[in-house]
């Protein structure tokens, strides 16, 4: 009885642990991109793929073996991040007739979510949310409405935050013309670092080399001996 397939099977035992492991899914294009930079920076190659089905939706993958430290790393730098919603998502979904408070607090949010959109679109920015004060009318006093107000928090890299403070004119107008009545003097813009990316410390070499080269002798010894064993039983064979 031959026992020669032993060889290729445990290669093929070897290189089963390739390939790669999807690690998030249904991610936007600008969410799969800034997963794939947070990943690149630290070491880990990753790859972004397009769902099937979908023109919208993003998977990423790793090379197996790598997801739990994939994870920490996009953990620390709280990825991926949420996008705000806009008008195609707010009033993209079917559901009952909303009251007239209800249709004006979805349309506040859809804007908002819009304009939101649009400032992070801007080089260096990492986040972005604006706020819309738009007061109605008074019912018990027509005519009278207090002056409208908004408010935009920017969250920029740090080597990116002197070219968006030079923007904040522009911001101001950007804000106010999607608002009747808005004025650029009544937006509030507030512009700050995001805080730098907590760095996952690996495990140093030096604590994990005995056991890396115990291991890989091993491999060696075993893969000698049964190259060894398996020359011996053909010589022996007629």
């Amino acid at each position: 009885m031959t026992t020669r397939p032993a060889l290729p099977v445990l290669c093929l035992l070897l290189l089963a642990g390739c390939g790669d492991e999807p690690l998030l899914h249904d991610l936007a294009e600008r969410q799969a991109n800034e997963v794939l930079v947070a990943l690149d920076e630290e070491g880990l190659a990753a790859t972004k793929l397009r769902q099937d089905g979908t023109e919208a939706a993003w998977t990423v993958t790793v090379p197996r073996g790598q997801g739990g430290k994939a994870h920490r790393v996009l953990s620390a730098r709280q990825l991926p991040r949420s996008r705000p919603q806009g008008l195609g998502e707010v009033f993209g979904a079917g559901g009952m007739v909303p009251t007239p408070v209800e249709e004006r607090a979805r349309w506040l949010h859809a804007i908002s979510g819009e304009l939101a959109r649009s400032v992070e679109a801007i080089d260096g920015v990492i986040e972005a949310r604006v706020h819309l004060g738009l007061p109605s009318d008074d019912p018990l006093h027509p005519g009278t409405r207090a002056a409208p107000r908004a408010a935009i928090l920017v969250k920029c890299r740090p080597a990116s935050c002197g070219a968006v403070r030079g923007l904040e004119p522009g911001l101001r107008s950007l804000v106010a013309g999607a608002a009747e009545g808005l004025l650029p003097e009544a937006v509030a813009v507030v512009i700050a670092e995001a805080t730098p990316a907590a760095t996952v410390t690996p495990v140093t070499a030096r604590r994990w080399a005995p056991w890396l080269a115990g291991l890989a002798a091993l491999g060696s010894a075993g893969l000698g001996a049964l190259a060894w064993r398996e020359r011996r039983r053909a010589g022996e064979s007629p």
